[in-house]
């Protein structure tokens, strides 16, 4: 064929159909889409079958399959045998969206407790309301050991995305203090009573700073006469060390059993 019959060119196929003529050539080398014919000017000429077959090709891949696969289902396959394709993409597809999603909640948490850090001075003792909480044991340790990489190492992949999450650090009167994150929905580990809690937050650079802040919790608690009962619970949100370098983001909280009394 040696004249134009109304194709296009390779660069206005490509404008076209949003792509780049790079990809349109990767295609033709993988054999699944080869021009209508070559003018004799050596320009490749596509017309409305391949543009097509070109956008199958995009529809297909935008679905996930290897283009191995597409040369399958564009070349042999049935309807039959390309509808469970269809279905796997759907499936890949919603659990896209709820990555998304949890990656939208994210960083829309991130965003409000940043906004909170910005208006509470460090160090404030506050009281503060609770639902209840129930919590997931990730692991305990001896509250006198410090958590360092190893142990990271020992217990990984219990929890997703760990560093996105409160890590609750559940000290009881054993001696031992429990590693928990916020159980959404499901069974739970350790129920923390809904009520009034003391609060105050932290920010540290090492862990001798941290112990230090504890033992002013507890003075501050016994000088204001506060019944407190139950376990000492800190949480850390290392995620917030984002705005503040060098120093992590904790929370310190104790149940109070006389709340009637308390005055900030």
């Amino acid at each position: 064929m040696n004249g134009m019959q109304g194709e296009i060119t390779i660069s206005e196929l490509a404008k076209l159909m949003q792509v780049s003529t790079h990809q349109i050539r990767y295609f033709e080398e993988k054999g699944i889409l080869d021009p209508a014919y070559t003018g004799e000017n050596q320009y490749r000429m596509y017309g409305m079958h391949e543009i097509y077959r070109l956008a199958h090709i995009l529809l297909l891949r935008k679905m996930g399959l290897s283009v191995q696969v597409i040369q399958e289902c564009l070349s042999h396959l049935t309807a039959e045998q390309i509808t469970p394709l269809f279905h796997q993409a759907l499936a890949n597809t919603e659990a896209e969206i709820r990555r998304l999603q949890e990656n939208k909640h994210f960083i829309e948490k991130l965003l409000v407790e940043k906004a909170q850090i910005s208006d509470i001075e460090e160090g404030t003792f506050t009281i503060v309301q609770w639902e209840a909480l129930p919590l997931k044991l990730w692991f305990e340790m001896q509250a006198a050991e410090s958590l360092n990489a190893q142990k990271l190492m020992q217990h990984q992949g219990k929890i997703p995305n760990l560093f996105e999450k409160d890590i609750h650090y559940v000290y009881n009167d054993s001696g031992r203090v429990g590693m928990y994150t916020q159980e959404g929905q499901g069974s739970y580990d350790l129920l923390l009573p809904a009520g009034s809690y003391v609060k105050r937050t932290l920010m540290v650079q090492n862990e001798e700073q941290l112990n230090a802040h504890i033992q002013e919790f507890y003075a501050h608690v016994e000088q204001r006469g506060y019944m407190c009962s139950g376990p000492l619970l800190m949480v850390e949100k290392s995620y917030l060390s984002l705005f503040t370098p060098d120093q992590l983001h904790y929370e310190l909280f104790s149940y109070l059993a006389n709340p009637e009394e308390v005055h900030v």
